[in-house]
């Protein structure tokens, strides 16, 4: 698992894995081995900013001639997913439901998707990760190189990288970011535990080389550390600490290195959060960058319910939504319902791609009662009755889950299907001590009726009403807390709840030692929220995270998949089997893929563009309401079609 979803009409992404966006997309290479390394190395990357006292073995110029013959691999293949046809300009505006907590990517309450993609425009790693080649590319690194034992790595930062404020970006920067991560202060066990564990401090061996050791052998170590890792300025760490970052950058950033910067002047507290696009990128005019970063601003306003949000759309206030219900989708949401769907000016589309699909649900906190009781837990799977859910609510626009790795090869094939059984239910209530007496309405134990509360809010509530009503038939009372999502987010994280309904993104390379082992089932502000434990569990994690033969791997995934479901941490929810399901003002231009390989909403933010003739339609066409335009395709599928 990866992303945790609290809901909303922007898909509000929990972040439960410490990634980017790239590593989300990540695929199983099914040959064996894992690929660590390029092989086409011929052609040398730009050197015009190395310092010129830094000699050519050392990084400095002159470097990419040696660096064949020094171990260091580069790849010249990668291409940009941007389309050459892109243009720069306009604005991209979407609504949110509420402002983020902290700006932090790391640290307490940081665990926010919506935050982490804004950090990737702003912070960049390493290295980047093709996910459709399984292929590493430059990005603050030029070059890499691993040793034979996979447990050290080198890398030569580009003499071209520069920080928003000028400053170049250094070893120093990776050594001081690191130190960042391992800080306690920071309140984020799971983070400090990754790095601090796996990696020891990194030691600079000159101003643009830099060699991190490994403390285990991990065959994630080095996707964590080159892909997922973004690299901060050592000039503003030196400042402060674990604690003080949390507290100074709550709602600022240190200057990045990526194409966008805050927008201070457009940004307004608990109201919008607005990026610009820097007119200093370093890389701008890379060829990995052709056609990317195109928005001159893109803001997220704060709208927050749903209703408002596909408001605001309608009437022109912001760009692009997400449509979160399918009985909207199906009913309103329409060319027979909307007359700017009809005329094209606004587009209704689904897009197809190879995102991993997550995992949705009830999570159950197995450390509260009564789901401390397996048979508990299972009894209220047993009485979610989602197929009447899904025809009579979501107009069968979803399917059910069975995994924590549902629509991977990393799912166990022998999982049980989820079905909907309240004879089955009441007799392993029956078995677990719940009794109902004459005349009683609930269920009850030891003299305790049988309720449990539920963190949610008004807009979510008619989802969980039926399935409110189908506990309430054999006893079982379910309240409903309506709580702000901050607030919800940060209970849920504290493991100071009974049930809770929560999405995830799901990973391509999954990382079950996050979610699944025993070491985070009774700390808080981590991806085990129910509180799994399993030593065979922890001992699989062990050998997953050893093995560099990729089948080998799905084989322990699944095993543990196996494992952690018939534990019944969870009823099981459902997902979309599109990955975007959208409107929008119909002036943008994208790739022909829409989206890249296996990635998700936030890749509009850098591939997408607003095209100046479409735009000028569009506000002429909010006026005039007999101008019609060209229809958007109703569904973009670029990547099954490539297949064929």
């Amino acid at each position: 698992m990866n992303k945790a979803t609290s809901k909303s009409g922007i898909i509000y992404l929990l972040l439960f894995v410490f990634t980017l966006g790239l590593l989300q997309s990540c695929a199983p290479d099914n040959s064996g081995e894992q690929k660590l390394t390029v092989t086409d190395t011929k052609k040398a990357i730009t050197e015009d900013g190395a310092d010129p006292n830094v000699p050519a073995e050392q990084g400095g110029n002159g470097f990419s001639k040696l660096a064949d013959s020094l171990g260091f691999v580069t790849s010249t293949t990668h291409k940009s997913p941007g389309s050459p046809k892109a243009k720069k300009g306009g604005s991209f505006s979407m609504a949110i439901q509420e402002y983020p907590a902290t700006f932090c990517d790391v640290g307490e309450n940081a665990n926010i998707q919506t935050v982490s993609l804004i950090n990737g425009m702003i912070f960049e790693p390493l290295l980047g990760f093709d996910a459709e080649t399984l292929d590493y590319y430059p990005a603050l690194a030029t070059h890499w190189k691993i040793s034979e034992d996979k447990k050290s790595y080198w890398f030569r930062i580009d003499p071209n990288a520069r920080w928003s404020d000028g400053q170049a970006v250094t070893a120093a920067d990776i050594i001081a970011t690191y130190k960042l991560l391992i800080d306690e202060g920071l309140k984020d066990p799971f983070t400090n535990s990754l790095y601090a564990e796996t990696f020891e401090e990194p030691v600079a061996e000159s101003k643009y080389i830099v060699k991190i050791n490994c403390k285990k052998e991990n065959w994630r170590s080095f996707l964590y550390f080159a892909v997922s890792t973004k690299i901060y300025p050592a000039s503003h760490l030196a400042k402060t600490n674990g604690a003080g970052y949390i507290t100074k950058y709550q709602f600022d950033f240190m200057p990045g290195t990526g194409p966008y910067e805050l927008d201070k002047e457009n940004t307004r507290q608990g109201e919008r959060l607005t990026l610009k696009r820097r007119p200093n990128y370093w890389a701008e005019n890379y060829d990995s960058n052709i056609g990317l970063n195109n928005f001159d601003r893109i803001t997220f306003v704060v709208v927050r319910t749903d209703e408002l949000m596909k408001d605001k759309l309608l009437a022109g206030e912001v760009d692009w939504y997400i449509a979160p219900r399918a009985q909207w989708w199906a009913e309103e949401l329409t060319e027979a319902k909307i007359p700017d769907i009809a005329r094209g000016v606004i587009a209704r589309q689904k897009i197809y791609n190879n995102s991993p699909k997550g995992t949705s649900g009830f999570a159950l906190n197995t450390a509260k009662p009564p789901f401390d009781d397996v048979k508990v837990r299972e009894a209220l799977g047993l009485l979610f009755n989602f197929e009447e859910l899904n025809q009579k609510l979501f107009f069968n626009e979803y399917v059910r889950i069975n995994s924590f790795y549902y629509g991977t090869p990393y799912a166990n094939p022998n999982n049980p299907k989820p079905e909907y059984n309240p004879t089955k239910a009441l007799a392993l209530l029956k078995e677990a001590g719940y009794t109902k007496k004459p005349g009683e309405k609930w269920l009850s134990k030891n003299g305790k009726p049988f309720t449990i509360e539920m963190m949610s809010d008004k807009s979510l509530e008619r989802i969980f009403v039926p399935y409110q009503q189908s506990l309430a038939d054999v006893g079982i009372e379910l309240k409903f807390n309506n709580v702000d999502p901050n607030e919800r987010f940060k209970k849920v994280q504290g493991k100071e709840y009974t049930i809770a309904f929560q999405n995830y993104t799901g990973l391509f390379f999954p990382n079950p030692e996050s979610s699944m082992h025993s070491k985070f089932a009774k700390v808080p502000n981590n991806t085990n929220i129910t509180g799994i434990a399993d030593p065979r569990i922890d001992e699989l994690c062990d050998l997953y995270d050893k093995s560099y033969d990729t089948k080998e791997r799905v084989k322990f995934v699944q095993e543990i998949d196996g494992i952690a479901v018939a534990k019944k941490h969870w009823v099981w929810g459902w997902v979309s089997p599109y990955t975007l399901r959208l409107l929008y003002w119909n002036k943008f231009g994208m790739p022909e893929n829409a989206l890249s390989y296996a990635g998700d909403f936030g890749d509009v933010f850098s591939l997408w563009w607003e095209e100046p003739e479409l735009a000028k339609q569009v506000e002429v066409a909010k006026k005039d309401k007999s101008l019609k335009m060209g229809k958007a395709p109703a569904e973009i599928d670029f990547w099954k079609t490539k297949g064929k």
